[in-house]
This record gives C-alpha cells, structure tokens and sequence, in this order.
C-alpha cells in the first residue's frame, strides 16, 4: 500500500480490514482512523489527512504529542537503559520520582510510593502491600 505523498490509493480501509482479521472486536476503537504521526494537539492518518487530538491519548498527553522536553528526556534514558522492571532490579529515575512525589505529598509524615502501568496492577499491588504492611496504631 501507498502512503499519501506518492499514491492515490487509501490505506485506512486495508488496515481497518487487516484489523477486523488481526484484533478482536471486544477491544474498541472509537473512531475508523489509523494515525501515523502526531505533534502537538495534531493528528494525522496513513492517508496524510489532519485531525485535531480532542482526546490526547485520553488524558495522558496533556502537553500534547511528541513535545521536545519529553522526546530529549526519552532519547536519554533510551541511551541508558531501555526497560527494566523494579521488581527484579531497581533504577534510579524510579527512586527518585518516588522521594519526590512521597515528599510532595507526605510533607513531615513518613510516606511510600509505587509505580504501575495499569488501573489493575495497581489495585493487584495495593492489596499485596496492604497485606503486608502491619497496622500502625497512632
């Protein structure tokens, strides 16, 4: 298939073909466009047409897409290290965005913090640190 600079032919009817065959229809999509690049609050699809981004990735990219700040701190820790998960081994940007958010919001008490990736793993978790954690009785 084309792109839209050097063909005439839609891409976005084959891919939406490529996924009702490759993705289950119980994982929604709102809208039958297939995006391939985004800057700021823009949008726009393998056929090379604009959008504005009302939703920005649902809340989450509340700068906007591929903002400079953010692409040069990614760039960096990619240069560092790509992935690695706490539970095996920790890493310092993980420790220190815990003592800075446990400092903002625990002011003078002592405060803990954790990360996860989803709304799940984070109640999963909650209840695993709730269980182990003893009552503190003040």
């Amino acid at each position: 298939m084309g792109n839209a600079m050097n063909s005439k032919v839609d891409d976005t009817p084959h891919l939406l073909r490529q996924r009702d065959q490759f993705v289950p229809r119980g994982l929604v999509t709102a809208h039958p466009l297939v995006i391939d690049r985004a800057q700021g609050a823009e949008l726009w699809d393998v056929d090379g047409k604009r959008y504005l981004d009302f939703v920005g990735g649902i809340g989450v990219l509340n700068i906007g897409h591929n903002h400079p700040k953010v692409v040069a701190a990614v760039q960096a820790q990619l240069q560092k290290v790509s992935h690695a998960c706490f539970q095996v081994v920790a890493y310092k940007p993980y420790l220190d965005l815990a003592q800075r958010l446990c400092e903002m919001i625990g002011g003078n008490e002592a405060c803990k913090a954790a990360f996860f990736t989803s709304g799940a793993e984070a109640v999963e978790n909650a209840v695993k640190i709730a269980r182990l954690t003893p009552i503190v009785l003040r």
